[in-house]
């Protein structure tokens, strides 16, 4: 493949040509290997084929030796917005369908997905599991998910926000497990593309990046990992110091290019007088909505409903706005403070009908749109008509990007309206007045009317701003404070973090940044009222499922305080890191209590004052408040609970919780008599239990007695007939308000995939110790040589991961994953047990007599100590031991503490014997351990050491995936 097929790669993919821009960057960085700083590119000028050729430049250079390849295996897509509509996630999942599609086939397409699998290694995959380009939108992490990449080889394009991606880099990933974290923050910084959309938004986080970029470099380590890295800004308003690709001549004379350069979009002046009045400017844009769909509707007719945005700057006024409208004709309502199932729900129905590039037939009838910021950025929606909120200027023309987007619209309306007020915006400050006052300056009268008029074209606004300087009138970006080296010290303990460490969202957004959000879940299941009293069963009904992230809705703390205190009133802003200094101020009353969930280990009751920012709060859907589009304190009905939604792709395997407050939610019409008859019959299962009934009988005459009425939603009936045939584990409810339920899933090993909390990734089938460890030794090598580290340190994280899980042979671990007894002689680094029976495992802990927290891991390095010829041979066998003890995430710096009479242990592995008695030792101070965790990192870097310790991790995650899918692993 040479420099100049991508024209011929974007055509096959596309189905079009590229713009002359995106032909020019491409043959560019194949033949400099270098990315310039910015892309200086307008909105609807295709940005996001910045992926395409980055990709491109990927396979272009995929067949080169690694120590000369510039192009990086992860491509992040970062916004500084709550994505709603992501057309750069579509587009890129259509790319990677192509790709596979194409595998083993001729022509371009099919060299470039050999080329991509070359690069993913793929020597134990299945044709079908074969992935040319993994597709991710990286969204807030749970405790007990899976890690969003399982394989450091695998070429992947990553879309994602500021926060998610930022947190990562920094060792604090939200909504990521402690352990899990330097995985992340591995994966993220090394071997990665950022390319970050509108990065005028966001200068925090460059410099933090920079920072990030200092940091990897050989002054702060001995050994760098090299590996290529890159960060791109996509910004119509660069830096003048920075290497920036813009248009030329030859884009403004492309023909479709050109129309959208060039299109006129002229907007009315409305300034609103301040009243008494709260809702004035609510209803003075419902109004002009209105009466701008009655002018569309006596224009002649283009046998196309218009599509008319209403944008404003809060939440709360976009929702008043919304329930004016949905009144009188179809409305929509698009935020970013919205649960992901509901979010994909209302695009799969409604983005068709909105989107650039749609048909006549598409959109039945008119149809208003009404958001806040969120649509800004990434979104590609083409509205005949836009009415705004004035914000600053570079606002401004984002939301002027979704107006006639491809300029093909005959007719085009537009207003911009101010409500004035006595101080400045709490969100965009004084650019706001200052943006007002220049508009007006500069705009002509409308003639007939009081209002002016100001095109905001994207060439007529370019012209009138050439020699204007943009940052009185573009919102203000604070500066990031500076990332010290004894800031990342303490970023770099995650295990456990330190109680003081650098405030992550400060260094993304600045110092007026909020705290972290919270995430909330909604269960039907719960008791209505949350106590103290009913903790354990709290804990049991959500140990049996646990949240995931598609159920989540992520809000400021302030806002969940002030809706527990019942004040329906509390706004938000939908941007993010953004305070709200009017809202912060509240007083911290208890108001209703919630349950605040920790992953395994249970959760806890709290009220208002004791949630912390990042918790994960469950709330019973009698709470209330939100509904299918997305936050809404004043909202009267009970939330739907979407735990169960398309639960197969999600967790994994089939989940169906048998609840009475959940049977309605089955079917997709009213069925009073049936929905009735099953509540009963779950209620009376405790009393035929007591008469000698088996369970599973009960559970399959509710399961058949659904099944037979042909309402039933599609996705409930799969579940059903899966746990009905097929076989299953039942986890009954602890009694809560003397209901009791059950939750049914479907066996099937998945555990191995999941975020390795604890030792249940240990659960899968049973798998002979030796073997594994040279499974993942063996994956190890594969994954180092593929990444293209050095011979001398690819041995290393072989031995490690050889060497990894000596500790299970532990007596008391070998009982353990027996069931509480060894049955057998054969040592196992697998059981058969069931991973999810949390109440099996417990027994089986308590009767082996293995401590509660102990850790097979601190076992494997006091082997690793008593025979050092092990590593002996190695160039660096103290990073080995270190690889070994930490593959699970703990050790940085500190190995649990835990009550051990230490153990005796003897064992032939490899060909040599074993012999160990007495405790590991590696929880006390004088280890050598913690002294060991910062050699390292200064020998290898924050990022560098955490990579490392990524191969080994993944490769035993990928190995026990192996092992639980094939019969034969000795």
């Amino acid at each position: 493949m040479q420099a100049n097929d991508f024209d011929a790669f974007f055509q096959a993919l596309h189905d079009r040509s590229p713009f002359p821009w995106q032909s020019r960057l491409a043959k560019q960085l194949c033949e400099q290997g270098r990315w310039p700083d910015a892309l200086n590119l307008p909105t609807s000028s295709g940005k996001t084929a910045a992926l395409d050729v980055a990709l491109f430049h990927l396979i272009y250079e995929a067949t080169k030796p690694s120590d000369q390849r510039f192009a990086p295996r992860r491509i992040y897509f970062v916004v500084d917005r709550r994505l709603i509509v992501d057309e750069a996630y579509e587009r890129s999942e259509q790319v990677a369908k192509h790709l596979k599609d194409n595998m083993g086939k001729d022509g371009i397409l099919g060299v470039a997905a050999s080329r991509l699998l070359e690069l993913a290694g793929t020597q134990q995959a299945e044709d079908k599991d074969k992935e040319p380009l993994q597709v991710i939108r990286l969204r807030g992490g749970m405790p007990l998910e899976r890690t969003f990449i399982s394989n450091p080889l695998q070429p992947a394009i990553i879309l994602t926000t500021v926060d998610q991606l930022g947190s990562r880099l920094l060792f604090r990933g939200y909504g990521v497990s402690a352990n899990m974290r330097p995985i992340h923050a591995a994966l993220t910084a090394m071997d990665s593309l950022i390319l970050l959309d509108e990065a005028h938004l966001s200068q925090p986080f460059l410099e933090t990046l920079a920072a990030i970029d200092r940091y990897r470099a050989e002054q702060w380590c001995e050994k760098p990992i090299k590996l290529p890295n890159a960060v791109v800004q996509m910004t119509a308003t660069p830096n003048e110091q920075q290497h920036t690709f813009s248009l030329q001549e030859d884009d403004y004379q492309h023909s479709l290019l050109n129309q959208r350069l060039v299109c006129s979009k002229p907007a009315e002046l409305v300034e609103i007088k301040a009243t008494e009045d709260t809702n004035i400017l609510a209803n003075t844009l419902a109004k002009k909505a209105l009466d701008t769909l009655e002018i569309f509707n006596n224009l002649p007719s283009t046998g196309e409903y218009p599509v008319i945005g209403i944008v404003v700057n809060r939440v709360a006024t976009a929702r008043s706005i919304f329930e004016l409208l949905r009144k009188k004709t179809d409305t929509i309502l698009l935020t970013g403070r919205i649960r992901a199932t509901d979010r994909d729900n209302l695009l799969v129905h409604h983005l068709p009908r909105m989107k650039s590039g749609r048909k006549p037939q598409d959109n039945s009838e008119p149809l208003f749109v009404v958001a806040t910021q969120t649509i800004e950025v990434g979104a590609d929606l083409d509205f005949d008509a836009l009415l705004t909120e004035a914000a600053s200027l570079d606002a401004l023309r984002q939301r002027f990007g979704r107006l006639n987007r491809l300029g093909q619209r005959p007719h085009c309306r537009a207003a911009v309206f101010y409500a004035k007020a006595n101080k400045d915006d709490p969100i965009y400050g004084e650019a706001l007045p200052k943006t007002w006052k220049w508009l007006n300056e500069n705009s002509t009268k409308i003639k007939g009317e009081k209002n002016k008029q100001l095109d905001f074209g994207i060439q007529a606004l370019n012209t009138l701003l050439a020699s204007v300087d943009l940052k009185p009138f573009n919102m203000q970006q604070a500066h990031a404070p500076v990332l010290l080296p004894a800031h990342l010290d303490a970023l770099v303990q995650t295990s456990p973090c330190p109680s003081l460490s650098p405030d992550s969202a400060l260094l993304l957004h600045g110092p007026n940044s909020q705290e972290e959000d919270v995430q909330l879940v909604w269960r039907a299941d719960l008791p209505e009222e949350i106590s103290r009293d009913n903790l354990s069963a709290l804990n049991a009904t959500l140990q049996a499922m646990a949240p995931a992230a598609h159920e989540t809705l992520s809000i400021p703390l302030y806002a969940l305080k002030a809706f527990l205190r019942h004040e329906v009133d509390a706004d938000v802003i939908d941007l993010e890191g953004s305070a709200d200094k009017e809202e912060r101020g509240r007083e911290n009353q208890k108001g209703k209590p919630v349950y605040i969930w920790k992953g395994k280990d249970g959760g806890a009751v709290a009220d208002a004052g004791g949630i912390k920012p990042g918790n994960i709060v469950v709330l019973p859907t009698s709470y209330n408040g939100t509904d299918d589009f997305g936050w809404f304190p004043a909202c009267t009905t009970a939330v739907t609970d979407v735990a169960e939604d398309r639960c197969q792709e999600r967790r994994g395997k089939h989940y169906l919780r048998l609840h009475p407050n959940l049977v309605e939610d089955w079917f997709d019409s009213e069925q009073p008599d049936l929905i009735a008859e099953i509540q009963k019959r779950i209620k009376q299962w405790q009393s035929r239990l007591e008469e000698g009934e088996a369970p599973s009988c009960l559970y399959d005459e509710v399961l058949q007695l659904a099944l037979n009425n042909e309402m039933l939603r599609l996705t409930v009936r799969e579940a059903m007939t899966a746990l009905l045939t097929g076989k299953r584990s039942e986890t009954p409810y602890p009694s809560l308000d003397a209901i009791r339920g059950v939750v049914l899933t479907e066996k099937k090993n998945v555990a191995q995939t999941l975020v390795d909390d604890d030792d249940s990734t240990s659960m899968s089938r049973e798998i002979s110790l030796e073997s594994h460890c040279r499974g993942v030794a063996k994956t190890a090598r594969y994954f180092a040589d593929g990444i293209g580290l050095t011979p001398t340190l690819s041995t290393i994280i072989e031995q490690a991961a050889l060497f990894h899980d000596l500790g299970k042979a532990d007596p008391r671990f070998q009982a353990l994953l027996q069931g509480g007894s060894c049955k057998h002689e054969r040592l196992l680094a697998k059981s058969a047990m069931n991973a999810t029976d949390r109440r099996a495992r417990q027994t089986a802990q308590k009767q082996a007599e293995y401590p509660q927290g102990q850790r097979h891991e601190c076992y494997s390095v006091a082997l690793l100590r008593q025979y050092p010829q092990l590593l002996a041979e190695l160039h660096d066998p103290e990073l080995a031991q270190y690889l070994a003890g930490s593959h699970h995430g703990r050790g940085r710096p500190y190995m649990p503490a835990v009550e051990d009479d230490g153990t005796e242990i003897n064992f032939v592995f490899n060909g040599q014997n074993f012999q160990l008695i007495g405790g590991h030792g590696l929880e006390k101070l004088d280890s050598g351990w913690i002294e060991l965790f910062w050699r390292m990192v200064r020998r290898y870097g924050y990022w560098g050491l955490a990579f490392l310790e990524t191969i080994v991790r993944l490769a035993d995650q990928q190995r026990s995936e192996w092992e639980s899918k094939n019969e034969r692993n000795d």
